[in-house]
C-alpha cells in the first residue's frame, strides 16, 4: 500500500513539473541575466574568468651528513635460542635449540662531514586571466545590454562559435528556404 502511495506522489510531481515547463515555454524562457519570462534566444558570449595554474620551481637544498671512519669488531656473543618451545611466540611449533651469534660494534675514532645537494621541487599557484565561450538564453533587452569581455588591444581572438540549436529556435533561415 505504501509503495502505491509513493508511486502516485512521484507521478503527480512529475506531471506538475512537465506542466510548469510547458506553461513557461508558451510565455518564453527565463533570461539568464534579468530572470524575466520573455521569448529568448541562445547567444554565445565571451566570458572572462580567473584560472589557477600551478608553476613548478626547481632548486637545490644542501644537506650535511657524517661518514664514520672504519669501525672494529668487538666481543663475540653466542646466545641459545629456541631451547624451550613452550613460549607463547612458538604457537605449538616444535624445533631444536639454535645458536644466535652476533658481535659488538666498536665505532671508529671519528667521522668526516660531507655536504650533499638534493634536488627540490616547489609549487606556486598563479592566477591568470582566461576566456571561454558560454551559451546563454537572453531576452532581447539583455542581448543589447551585455558587454563583451574586456580584452587587451594586442589579443586576437576568433569569432563566436555557431550554436546548433539556434536553427531550431529561430526556425529556417532565409537562405535555406530560397534553395528549395
Amino acid at each position: 500500500m505504501k509503495n502505491v502511495v509513493v508511486r502516485f506522489a512521484l507521478a503527480g510531481l512529475l506531471f506538475a513539473m512537465f506542466a510548469a515547463q510547458s506553461l513557461a515555454g508558451d510565455e518564453g524562457c527565463c533570461c539568464a541575466h534579468c530572470g524575466c519570462l520573455q521569448p529568448c534566444q541562445k547567444v554565445c558570449r565571451l566570458v572572462t574568468e580567473e584560472k589557477k595554474v600551478e608553476v613548478f620551481c626547481w632548486g637545490c637544498k644542501s644537506e650535511v651528513f657524517c661518514v664514520p671512519l672504519p669501525s672494529d669488531w668487538g666481543e663475540k656473543h653466542c646466545d641459545p635460542v629456541c631451547d624451550t618451545c613452550s613460549d607463547k611466540a612458538s604457537q605449538g611449533i616444535s624445533s631444536e635449540p639454535k645458536k644466535h651469534v652476533w658481535y659488538d660494534w666498536l665505532p671508529g675514532c671519528g667521522a668526516q662531514i660531507y655536504t650533499k645537494k638534493k634536488l627540490m621541487r616547489g609549487v606556486t599557484t598563479v592566477k591568470v586571466p582566461s576566456f571561454k565561450w558560454v551559451v546563454e538564453d537572453l531576452c532581447p533587452d539583455c542581448t543589447a545590454k551585455c558587454e563583451p569581455a574586456e580584452m587587451a588591444p594586442s589579443v586576437d581572438f576568433p569569432p563566436p562559435p555557431l550554436v546548433a540549436e539556434q536553427v531550431l529556435i529561430l526556425g529556417p533561415t532565409p537562405a535555406s528556404t530560397q534553395s528549395r
